[in-house]
């Protein structure tokens, strides 16, 4: 029976013992593994093999560090240094891994008194998500939005020109993006929050600077400005459009994927103008487009034996009327772009996929989108014309028996 309060006795006596032992060993494992300062090239160039597994050894021995018992503030705050600057390097490798580890150290860093490691370590999550959010197929599923926030945030808490430079290099990358569609869907979330950001700032000019993109990104759900004057120089008459399905396709005879677009567009017009679609082509009138040229284009080119039939706007002409044109309005910089527009008006695609024009056209046209019915009413026809299509199968395959 007395053997109960020894052995207690021997197990008070040296846990703190093994502790401090523990301690020690890992406090050693991270001197020896943790880099002194970061690589200058950083983000630029693949980091050294051995960096990286060196900073994974900083990391490990943090994790077990935090989870010995009855550690104090000075022993948490001295590995976080340390961790902060293997997870920095770690998150420049290994982004999917480590970037949401980073992201989460820089927020704690700032609560547990450690500010100037706090704002270098926020800074490199904000360049690793800029790069990240620009980059197809990074491995990271960033809220874009959420990511301008806060950098606007690190902006108003570290305000200079390192914060400026930082929301200016992401808004580029943005610009800089191959797919237009991916370029636009990131600008319609982080422009507006950037260009109110440049405002508070009375940064007049960057705050202009994000008008056309602004809203050329945010046209999809909302209505289209449309105006212009066509190359016989009449004005656009917006009225003819009325309850048509649009489809816009900004062009130049100079451009060759426009010119490989054309024979796809006209199929497409002699598919379903006669169920409401309406093409419009505006030329924007740069590169040596002037109204003769394109007038001559179209009424002398043939794609597979015919020729553009519908409307063609003239930027050229527009501003020679001293109208506000389209491409300028939409900040339209970069050729082809199509735009679909359903009968409300509102545009129903920025950048559609050729591949996914015919079906987008074909549903934006059907009796469906003519009229508003409720959603049994819809399921109704949905549910008849399947069955005058089963029937009108039928009705072929009796045909094909037939003797």
């Amino acid at each position: 029976m007395r053997t109960f309060p020894c052995t207690c006795t021997l197990v008070l006596f040296f846990a703190p013992l093994v502790f401090a032992q523990d301690l020690e060993q890992l406090r050693q494992t991270i001197d020896t593994n943790t880099p002194t300062v970061l690589p200058d090239d950083i983000g630029r160039k693949p980091l050294p093999p051995e960096l990286v597994q060196s900073c994974k050894a900083v990391v490990d021995a943090a994790v077990q560090i935090y989870a010995l018992p009855n550690l104090d503030h000075k022993d948490r705050q001295w590995t976080m240094q340390r961790e902060a600057i293997a997870l920095i390097i770690l998150a420049y490798a290994d982004p999917p891994t480590y970037y949401a580890k980073l992201a989460s150290m820089s927020d704690e860093l700032e609560q547990r008194g450690l500010p100037k490691l706090a704002k270098e370590t926020e800074k490199h999550v904000l360049m690793i998500g800029g790069a990240s959010a620009t980059t197809m197929g990074s491995g990271l599923n960033l809220n874009v939005k959420s990511l301008a926030e806060r950098m606007v945030m690190y902006a108003d808490q570290y305000p200079g020109q390192d914060a400026v430079v930082m929301i200016d290099q992401f808004l580029q990358r943005i610009r800089s993006m191959n797919n237009a569609g991916s370029r636009d869907r990131r600008l319609a979330l982080a422009a507006p929050v950037f260009q109110e950001y440049y405002k508070k700032l009375n940064f007049a000019n960057k705050a202009f600077a994000l008008t056309a993109d602004i809203s050329r990104a945010t046209l999809p759900g909302n209505s289209m400005l449309l105006m212009g004057v066509d190359i016989n120089g009449k004005d656009l008459d917006i009225t003819s459009l009325n309850n048509k399905v649009v489809l816009l396709q900004f062009w130049g005879t100079w451009c060759p994927h426009c010119i490989e677009e054309m024979p796809d567009l006209i199929a497409l017009y002699d598919k379903y103008r006669a169920d409401g679609l309406e093409i419009i082509g505006i030329n924007t009138g740069v590169k040596g487009d002037d109204e003769k040229k394109v007038k001559q284009f179209v009424e002398g080119k043939t794609f597979n034996g015919k020729k553009i039939s519908w409307t063609i706007l003239h930027e050229g002409l527009g501003e020679r009327k001293n109208q506000l044109t389209m491409t300028k309005f939409y900040g339209i910089d970069e050729l082809p772009v199509l735009i679909l527009i359903g009968r409300n008006g509102k545009v129903l695609d920025l950048h559609p996929l050729p591949s996914t024009l015919d079906e987008r056209i074909a549903t934006a046209t059907s009796l469906l989108a003519q009229v508003e019915f409720t959603e049994a009413e819809k399921k109704q026809i949905e549910e008849n014309d399947r069955k005058r299509q089963e029937e009108e199968d039928r009705k072929i395959k009796l045909e094909l028996s037939a003797p």
